[in-house]
């Protein structure tokens, strides 16, 4: 269970102002919101990242205000996605007192760094009050030591973006069921040089979570780079290992973007994939609607969907299950209202959005799926039956959270990985190295 602390400590640089509509001028919105013509309106703020029109959060809050003529809602983002930008705007908010009531995160790790810092307030009484059972509800499970900290409004899970058309002229099948051998198999055919120029079959991202995607993405027990216990470092195992070589593999056979290029070009995963530089792409469901082309993006090509490889071939489907969390801020004047938001978004509201796959267990995934679908520019371009293969055939379990230094743990397993991808240092030194520093760390925590 986490101690609230009487400060926070706040370790990101004074870059700029806080999150959009906060500071001083925000608290003297909040006022006159609040004193006007109806003093009984009270205007929570939403702080976020998202871009409000794109990812229909104007669609989502009229009707919440229409529903609830007593409550308004402040939309407070950068409107960039950027999550990690977001996360600094938002400690600094917390650091300068700033009026805050909805927090959004982007994944429980950055949630449980900030509730180990109270600030964010269980809502286990609301539940309760409302006679709401957590694990009957969501699928994500949101839970820290036992408390409910924020209610999981998207479901992301893994899954594979593949080019239709690729696909058929490798005359490949679409898989429903493989391994992680059977994928790279896939990037290799995959794979093709034309003219100069080289499509890769896989393309993975900078991230260190595709350093370590067997098990980042698969397993559901020891999932994180310490035991679930937060006592022992968790480098050296098989999904490591397993995850070390296919990178390796997509180097030496060329078949997946080098990783030199993705760094030193400061590449992404989405024009990547939407421009036709790769072919497959491992990703979560939260990508799906961009699939069928955006206002920035269009698409041009049918995307089918398949399975998150497994270890080996009798392994069941499984692909971990994140998403966004909405938590009441500590020290909000509303919280009431608040969770008013909150569990309304998480059930009605995001089925509204159509942007994603909802973590509420109750909403009818056909519906959800076609709302989807049919708000994307370009509706042919997302192949539904393959999705909703994956969406029906996947296990989705919920990983432990990590521990509230893991970003340090990661840092570490990057500066390994770095090494093993661009400077030749072998696998097993990788791990050993990384096994070695991380317990260390995980010590002197204890």
């Amino acid at each position: 269970m986490f101690k609230a602390k009487a400060k926070w400590l706040i370790t990101v640089p004074v870059l700029s102002l806080l999150v959009t509509g906060c500071g001083g001028a925000g608290k003297e919105e909040n006022s006159t919101a609040n004193s006007g013509e109806n003093a009984d309106v009270v205007t929570i703020k939403l702080s976020n990242w998202y871009t409000k029109e794109m990812d229909k959060w104007n669609v989502v809050i009229e009707e919440f205000e229409k529903q609830h003529p007593d409550i308004k809602v402040e939309f407070a983002s950068a409107e960039d996605n950027n999550s990690n930008e977001y996360y600094k705007k938002l400690d600094l908010a917390v650091a300068g007192g700033d009026d805050l009531d909805i927090i959004m995160f982007s994944n429980m790790n950055y949630l449980s760094q900030r509730a180990e810092l109270g600030m964010v307030e269980p809502i286990d009484a609301y539940l309760e009050k409302d006679g709401i059972s957590f694990a009957d509800e969501y699928t994500a499970d949101t839970r820290i030591g036992g408390k409910v900290y924020g209610l999981p409004g998207k479901s992301s899970q893994g899954m594979v973006f593949i080019n239709e058309n690729h696909l058929k002229e490798a005359g490949l099948e679409l898989p429903k069921n493989w391994t992680w051998d059977e994928y790279m198999e896939y990037a290799k055919a995959l794979t093709k040089a034309e003219n100069g120029k080289t499509r890769y079959g896989t393309y993975f991202h900078s991230w260190i979570q595709y350093g370590y995607l067997v098990q980042n993405f698969t397993q559901s027990v020891n999932a994180n780079l310490t035991t679930d216990d937060g006592l022992k470092a968790n480098i050296d195992n098989p999904y490591i290992r397993k995850s070390l070589e296919l990178r390796l593999q997509g180097e030496q056979e060329g078949s997946a973007t080098p990783y030199a290029e993705v760094v030193s070009q400061k590449l992404n995963y989405r024009p990547q994939y939407f421009n036709q530089d790769t072919s497959m792409l491992i990703s979560g469901s939260f990508l799906v609607p961009e699939a069928g082309g955006t206002d920035t993006i269009p698409a041009s090509f049918k995307t089918v969907f398949a399975p998150v490889p497994t270890m080996n071939a009798d392994d069941p489907i499984s692909a971990n299950v994140s998403g966004d969390v909405l938590s009441i801020y500590s020290k909000s004047k509303h919280k009431d209202e608040a969770y008013t938001f909150i569990r309304w978004f998480t059930t009605e509201g995001i089925v509204l959005q159509g942007k994603n796959i909802p973590s509420w267990k109750k909403a009818d995934m056909n519906e959800v799926v076609d709302n989807i679908i049919a708000g994307s520019k370009n509706p042919e371009m997302i192949d539904k039956a393959s999705l909703m293969y994956v969406l029906e055939n996947t296990a989705t379990p919920s990983a432990a959270v990590a521990v509230p230094y893991h970003a340090e743990l990661e840092k570490i397993l990057l500066e390994e990985f770095d090494k093993m991808m661009l400077a030749d240092q072998d696998m097993e030194t990788t791990i050993q190295n990384a096994q070695t520093r991380i317990q260390k760390i995980i010590d002197s925590k204890s």
